[in-house]
């Protein structure tokens, strides 16, 4: 391991501190719309979307049937896109 010196010139404490922050403050941000992108792109079950939503299976095939709710059939398994769902609460709002 070889011990380097750096030093700034021209730059006080406060604003080496300040770059500091706001690299880390950028990094925070990335990371952040990182992690709620793949959050978003999660699939859920019928019975994962029944708990998260607090109604009963009956209502959620009533809701795919009106198109309230856009199912993805694969094989057998019914499953949901999370960021539809959540796209769905957020237009219903209004």
């Amino acid at each position: 391991m070889s011990n380097s010196v750096t030093q700034l010139y021209n730059t006080t404490p406060e604003q080496l501190k300040a770059e500091l922050l706001d690299g880390v403050r950028e990094c925070l941000v990335q990371f952040s719309k990182d992690s709620k992108e793949k959050e978003t792109s999660e699939w859920l079950t019928r019975k994962e979307l029944k708990v998260m939503l607090s109604v009963s299976l009956v209502t959620i095939h009533d809701w795919c049937n009106k198109g309230i709710l856009k199912p993805y059939k694969i094989g057998r398994q019914t499953r949901f896109k999370k960021r539809d769902v959540l796209e769905v609460l957020e237009s219903s709002r209004t």
